[in-house]
């Protein structure tokens, strides 16, 4: 059993991280790609049981575009995706789907991105890495953007994924989330997650806590990770 993660960037002129975890959660590869030639390849060499994709996957109900000049509009009643409203009622903070997103190109590209890999008969799921590591790791996270962050990554990452001993200090904020993400993901096969939402707007995957007959404390019940 094998789980890819996907850190997607907006455009190909970058590189998305991946990461593959195994059977027991063990970390087997970290590598990246620019182009869906280059991903197509990478599967055809470890092709994953399901792949995790750190992207908006889905439009809000009644959007069939995110172009601000065409007359589509929400019909599902809030802000963004109910994913994301149920995200945010946890008190994680994210990024809403919907025309004036920041995100728009990456959104686009992970749309297509899903369904190329679906007609290719690929298990897929969205995830959200920052909430993976808020309900797993606790509310102490430093912010992004300093520099502990990085360091709080490389300290604790190890202790939820085995064999990451040779990455480590190659770890940067992407091989991070890909890894975060792929963690997630099998979390999904193993049962052991939830997913929010609903289908017509696409399910965000996250780790199932306790309360709700899941593995894992709430971040109430769970003390800051130090």
């Amino acid at each position: 059993m094998l789980c890819l993660g996907i850190d997607l960037t907006a455009s190909p002129k970058r590189a998305s991280a991946t990461a593959i975890l195994d059977e027991n959660g063990a970390l087997v590869q970290l590598s990246s790609f620019k182009t869906y030639k280059e991903l197509v390849a990478l599967l055809a060499t470890h092709p994953p049981d399901v792949i995790g994709i750190d992207a908006p996957l889905g439009l809000p109900q009644g959007l069939h575009c995110l172009d601000q000049s065409c007359p589509c509009a929400p019909t599902n009643g809030h802000k963004g995706r109910m994913a994301e409203v149920e995200i945010a009622k946890m008190g994680i903070a994210c990024f809403y789907t919907g025309k004036k997103s920041i995100i728009r190109p990456l959104i686009y590209r992970a749309i297509k991105l899903r369904n190329g890999l679906r007609r290719r008969g690929f298990n897929l799921v969205e995830a959200y890495p920052y909430a993976t590591k808020v309900l797993l790791f606790g509310d102490g996270l430093p912010p992004k953007r300093r520099p502990e962050s990085l360091t709080h990554l490389r300290r604790h990452l190890p202790e939820l994924v085995p064999g990451m001993d040779d990455h480590v200090e190659k770890l940067n904020h992407d091989r991070s989330d890909a890894i975060l993400t792929a963690y997630t993901a099998y979390l999904h096969l193993r049962g052991d997650a939830e997913q929010l939402g609903i289908p017509e707007e696409g399910l965000i995957t996250i780790p199932k806590l306790l309360g709700r007959n899941g593995p894992f404390p709430t971040r109430r019940q769970r003390k800051p990770a130090v």
